[in-house]
């Protein structure tokens, strides 16, 4: 009996690799030798006698026929898409534009036919060297031949050769007459077996991720509903339930018209897509934002996201009293600064031009002329108005806190650490703006931490090890002459030259008088209106006073003088109201309940890091008053060295508690009868065992 031979024919040896490996896989080859040859080598490569004949298509038939044994029979075979490779198809969504590729028109037109057949649902174009498609195709399916595809196609699915079906290999098992044919069939169905397995594996999965996934969703605050292309609801949170109150209703699948209240429904037909726009419904104001679901190139539908206006404001305000519980806000804008004299106007317009860029500012002028209201200002007209703004007053604080709370410290950097250590300015500031005010009274340890981390841009904390990256912008102010402190040598040059990159001087009120009336009556509005009374006006007199003075306070000087106006006249303000021209009285303290008075200036100043400066300076004005440089002579004298900026300070804080007097012009300061107490207190606290 003659050997039963199968002879695979076709133009590519992918094809009959396939074919050959399919003869394995299914068994054939137990019972059939499987021979494979390509069309250009059948004039050296002959037909087995007796064989039959498979060719791969029809088109071949013609170049086959030359070659055929006249004993041999041929047949074409019948192929089939190779499921175990379909996955890749099957994440396809449906009604997606795909372009079906292959080597020709024939064997294009027959993978779109079988892919039909097979139930895909999407729209399918043939494609072959040379043919036209649509241009808005992004999605690519080819049987093994990727080389194909258009090179401007995203996303290539190649599910790999098609192979024989089995009608094609009962025809077969018939030519020779074999009765095994059932065993390729029962090889076929453990085929259909493990992929059947693997999709069901794939829907668990799936189902587990969907599940786990609206768990996800059901946990967001805004209310969400996801409609598909014929506005059926696919998916809405319990969010969105609540808000349209839906509870018990079924909501999934229902059409949108007919299953959410017929305003609302309104709200989202006209709504535009992708913009946040505030809303009236149902008495309540909510944001709506409406987006559309597109994926690869086709519309899915769309979906709405929707929360009560109520909702975010109270999340931005709870932000935003964390911030200020920090003090890392700034308050004020440009338009908070007042003046209308060019002076100023000209300060404001190149202020604001800087504000947009990152580099260092450096704000000069006098005490209370506005520097730290200037500096708020472009931080709020920067890119990093979002950030945090953090101020330092080095005049504020001891020079033996200042370096920890500039830089942090690590636990255990020094006795009395906070256990985890402490986070610094700098590091509060980051990705925002740190202000530097009265720079000047920087000693010249801080001096040069400070170039290190302008130039490096990096921080380390005390005790610590690590280098710290930090993203801030830098605005310093001084209201003194820092070339001048360069020249004596106080100050380090090479810092000032990376502070004074741009500078911006602030006029003093004296040389912008023109601006007083109206700053006068600014601050006539404000303080009539946090005190609930009715504003009041100046005697031309008392504004030809106001105009003439000096301002050494500036506007801060002017603005305490008119809050004092406002609690002390009634309709109308006269020269003999000004207390700038007043006798400042005597105000006699009683002397029992000196702790109820006196514990919270104690314990502020020691927290500040200056309780002993303090009781220097009252001891020393309680021997006779003094003006500032003279006072600072004594000081020295005493041990305790400060400059004339931390002076001031200290005097300014003593004078807002009423600890002492200070005179106009050059009469100096007073310790007042509260001061005196003040000291008492302290004695007695000191007599009793106490710090």
């Amino acid at each position: 009996m003659a050997k039963k031979t199968i002879t695979f024919v076709a133009k590519m040896d992918e094809f009959l690799q396939s074919v050959v490996s399919q003869c394995h896989e299914l068994g054939i080859s137990e019972d059939i030798h499987v021979e494979a040859i390509r069309v250009d080598q059948l004039p050296f490569r002959p037909i087995t006698p007796g064989a039959l004949v498979v060719v791969s298509t029809k088109s071949i038939v013609p170049l086959v026929g030359p070659y055929l044994p006249g004993d041999s029979g041929i047949l074409i075979a019948k192929r089939m898409l190779p499921y175990h490779n379909l996955r890749g198809m099957l994440e396809i969504p449906k009604g997606v534009k795909v372009l079906l590729v292959s080597d020709t028109k024939e064997t294009a037109e027959e993978n779109v036919d079988l892919l039909r057949a097979s139930g895909m649902d999407f729209e399918l174009y043939p494609y072959y060297p040379g043919a036209e498609y649509p241009a808005d195709i992004e999605i690519a399916v080819t049987p093994g031949e990727a080389e194909h595809v258009p090179p401007n196609i995203r996303k290539v699915v190649d599910i790999g050769f098609r192979i024989i079906d089995l009608s094609t290999w009962m025809a077969i098992y018939s030519h020779f007459d074999s009765g095994n044919f059932q065993k390729v069939t029962a090889r076929a169905m453990q085929s259909l077996v493990y992929i059947t397995k693997e999709l069901n594996n794939e829907i668990q999965h799936a189902h587990l991720l969907s599940k786990y996934l609206e768990a996800i969703v059901n946990r967001i605050e805004d209310a969400i509903i996801a409609f598909d292309e014929k506005e059926r609801i696919r998916f809405i949170n319990q969010k969105a339930i609540e808000s349209l109150h839906l509870e018990g209703r079924q909501a999934v699948g229902e059409r949108a018209a007919d299953c959410l209240p017929s305003d609302f429904y309104e709200l989202i037909r006209q709504c535009e897509e992708n913009e946040d726009v505030l809303v009236d419904w149902a008495n309540k104001t909510y944001f709506f934002r409406k987006m559309h679901i597109v994926m690869e190139g086709s519309f899915l539908g769309s979906l709405i996201l929707f929360r009560k206006a109520a909702e975010i404001e109270k999340l931005e305000h709870d932000y935003r009293l964390r911030l200020y519980s920090k003090g890392l806000v700034a308050k004020y804008q440009f338009e908070d600064i007042y003046g209308e004299s060019p002076s100023v106007q000209k300060v404001i317009q190149i202020a604001k031009k800087i504000a947009r860029s990152n580099s260092t500012v450096l704000l000069l002028g006098e005490t209370g002329t506005g520097k730290e209201l200037l500096a708020q200002a472009i931080h709020n007209a920067s890119p990093r108005r979002r950030e945090p703004f953090v101020g330092v007053n080095f005049a504020a604080i001891s020079e033996s806190l200042l370096e920890s709370e500039l830089f942090g410290y690590e636990e255990g950097a020094f006795t009395g650490a906070r256990k985890g250590g402490h986070i610094g300015w700098f590091e509060l500031a980051h990705k925002g703006t740190i202000f530097l005010d009265e720079i000047g009274d920087a000693s010249g340890a801080i001096q040069n931490r400070l170039l290190r981390v302008l130039q490096e841009r990096q921080i380390m904390r005390v005790g610590g090890s690590k280098v710290i990256p930090t993203d801030i912008r830098v605005v310093a102010a001084t209201n003194q002459d820092l070339q001048k402190m360069v020249a004596e040598g106080s100050f380090r040059a090479d810092l000032y030259y990376r502070l004074n990159i741009l500078p911006i001087h602030l006029p003093p009120l004296r040389k912008r008088r023109e601006d007083i009336p109206w700053l006068v009556q600014q601050f006539v509005k404000k303080y009539s209106l946090d005190l609930r009374r009715p504003p009041f006006t100046l005697t031309r007199e008392a504004m030809k006073a106001l105009v003439e003075y000096d301002w050494p306070g500036n506007i801060r000087e002017l603005e305490n003088v008119i809050e004092y106006l406002a609690h002390v006249v009634e309709e109308e303000a006269y020269v003999h109201h000004l207390p700038f021209l007043s006798e400042v009285p005597e105000v006699p303290l009683a002397t029992d309940g000196l702790e109820e008075w006196f514990e919270p200036i104690r314990a502020e100043y020691a927290r500040r890091g200056f309780l002993q400066e303090i009781i220097a300076i009252l001891q020393e004005l309680g021997a006779g008053s003094g003006g500032r440089y003279s006072l600072m002579e004594q000081l020295g004298e005493r041990g305790v060295a400060l400059s004339s900026q931390q002076l001031r300070y200290r005097l300014k804080l003593m004078q807002q508690d009423e600890l002492i007097h200070v005179g106009k012009g050059r009469q100096g300061s007073q310790i007042s009868a509260k001061g005196e107490s003040f000291l008492a207190f302290l004695q007695q606290r000191k007599a009793g065992g106490q710090k």
